[in-house]
């Protein structure tokens, strides 16, 4: 039988990649600190800070999808609109652009800042409304806390390199192209990594991609955490 590469990258080898990416950025904050100016350093910690954040929510406890797709009122959460390849292309595409980010910090400081500082407090909002959404759903189940995978690391990690971020910001000479393009960036990331592939994917509806659990949750919805069209939600 031939093998389905794609369908194997899009599962867990792009996870190992995005681990090792982060790993590899680690040492290099470490090794340059000393030369790194601090846009630089925002950069690169937003490029270890996401492989972390990407952990907790695929890896452990891993389901953030799951309740990503609930908060989309999908009828399918292990299929739709968040799937392996969708999920996979986000976060690598997202990492890929904050290393890009990283490299030309130098040259677009205040662009590079202002992408960093919108970034963490748009995770904490983000899982902060999915976390009170599973938790008012899962309440009589058992739940007892807003948490959701990907909360813990955007309140201890993100969100303060965003705060730093803004900081930095006030004390700076702020142009509108350099804000513009910050939130240029975020934008395409939003539309363009996010909207978009989920339109597509709520059309396909790609079993392909398919999720096999629903990590986290399954310990309130075990019945519903199997991949299938004829899944009950």
């Amino acid at each position: 039988m031939k093998k389905d590469w794609l369908k194997i990258w899009c599962d867990q080898v792009w996870l190992y990649a995005l681990y090792s990416i982060g790993v590899i950025m680690s040492c290099i904050l470490i090794v340059e600190w000393g030369d790194l100016s601090i846009p630089k350093k925002m950069m690169c910690f937003l490029t270890i800070l996401v492989p972390i954040h990407v952990f907790e929510e695929n890896t452990f406890p891993g389901g953030f999808f799951y309740m990503n797709n609930i908060g989309q009122k999908s009828k399918n959460p292990l299929v739709y609109p968040q799937n392996m390849l969708t999920n996979m292309y986000t976060n690598f595409g997202a990492e890929i652009i904050f290393i890009l980010l990283f490299i030309f910090a130098d040259k677009i400081p205040i662009t590079a800042a202002v992408v960093a500082a919108i970034f963490g407090y748009a995770e904490c909002i983000h899982h902060t409304r999915d976390g009170i959404n599973m938790y008012l759903k899962y309440k009589k189940k058992g739940k007892k806390t807003i948490y959701g995978p990907g909360s813990l690391s955007s309140f201890v990690g993100l969100i303060q390199l965003s705060t730093y971020a803004l900081i930095w910001l006030i004390d700076q000479k702020i142009t509108m192209w350099a804000v513009g393009a910050g939130l240029g960036i975020v934008f395409f990331i939003i539309v363009g990594m996010i909207l978009i592939p989920f339109q597509i994917s709520k059309k396909v509806k790609s079993q392909r991609f398919a999720f096999q659990n629903c990590g986290y949750f399954e310990k309130y919805e075990r019945t519903a955490c199997v991949t299938s069209e004829k899944n009950p939600y």
